[in-house]
């Protein structure tokens, strides 16, 4: 498809519809149609840039002023409509985690291979300057060769904290792990720049949860790279860091400090974090869509490797339940 003005749809009118719709304007696009079963959400994002308004997303994927679609729907629905985006001949950015059972997973990997055009997966972290900057510092060798890389995060994620559907396994797949745990997955196989090959982990529930709160898990990853990961939804406060150790020091990032690089006991690297960096990162996230979709080269983040990060997420609940480690199946790294 020749593209020479990008016009995007919008599918799902939510939070973080409107963090996209910004990145758009932002990056110089245009969002041209905006849908939701709520047709009052839809119209109030629609209105502030003057785009279409329906509530059937199958109007918006048959309006040939819409060249990409970004999907922000609930994650049961995210395989769905992403399969009939790819049919429509839409480019897609689909908002993590790419689908909630690896049946659905399978059946867009195949979609993807057959379509003739660009599909993106939201691991938006990928585009996050701070997060950017660590990742040259690891791959410049400023601790040398990793070894170990520790991931925690907690955030409240009891009713109330978020949307109801997001605690209904039917619609969102899982609780925590499925939805802050696919950011942590990704952002420590990129750090580490290895593909997670085995899993051991265990999950609860806070009482009355449907979903699990609390999880903690181990993984294996190439090279003999080690990797922890806390997830924790009941009772602390907000916190994010992954520190990464090397064989000649450590690096941390978190939300408040940035990144900082640590050698004999001491700070010997610092990097702050930019104002409005996730606005940053989500119009550096369109860019890249766009860029891809022009050009024919995969996009950063493409199916086969969101699967992955899939892959790495259920096996979480797998060895759960087993009470055992679980192998992954091969994956393309990214």
């Amino acid at each position: 498809m020749a593209i020479d003005s990008f016009r995007f749809g919008i599918v799902g009118a939510g939070t973080i519809a409107g963090l996209h719709a910004r990145a758009i304007r932002s990056a110089g696009h245009r969002v041209a149609a905006v849908c939701d079963v709520r047709r009052e959400a839809a119209e109030r994002l629609a209105g502030e840039y003057g785009a279409a308004v329906s509530t059937d997303y199958r109007t918006l994927l048959e309006d040939p002023a819409v060249d990409g679609v970004i999907i922000t729907v609930p994650h049961a629905l995210h395989a769905p409509l992403a399969l009939d985006a790819l049919a429509a001949g839409k480019h897609v950015l689909l908002e993590k985690p790419i689908a909630t059972t690896r049946a659905d997973a399978a059946a867009l990997v195949e979609a993807a291979a057959a379509a003739s055009v660009t599909f993106a997966v939201g691991h938006v972290l990928r585009f996050v300057p701070s997060h950017v900057a660590a990742h040259d510092l690891l791959r410049a060798g400023a601790i040398g060769d990793i070894r170990l890389v520790i991931e925690r995060r907690a955030s409240d994620y009891g009713e109330g904290s978020r949307p109801g559907w997001f605690f209904d396994t039917a619609i969102a797949g899982g609780g925590i792990v499925l939805n802050v745990g696919t950011h942590a997955i990704d952002r420590i196989q990129w750090f580490a720049d290895a593909r997670i090959r085995r899993v051991s982990g265990a999950v609860s529930a806070r009482p009355g949860s449907a979903v699990e709160t609390d999880a903690a898990a181990l993984f294996e990853l190439d090279g003999g790279v080690h990797a922890s990961l806390t997830v924790t939804g009941t009772g602390l406060g907000f916190a994010e860091q992954i520190t990464v150790v090397g064989d000649r020091g450590a690096l941390t990032v978190d939300r408040t400090d940035g990144v900082q690089v640590f050698t004999d006991g001491r700070r010997t690297g610092h990097v702050p974090i930019e104002p409005d960096e996730m606005a940053h990162a989500f119009t550096a996230q369109i860019e890249d869509l766009v860029e891809a979709a022009r050009s024919g080269r995969e996009p950063r983040i493409g199916v086969d490797y969101a699967v992955g990060v899939l892959d790495a997420a259920l096996a979480v609940y797998d060895a759960s339940a087993a009470g055992a480690a679980i192998a992954l199946p091969e994956r393309v790294a990214a």
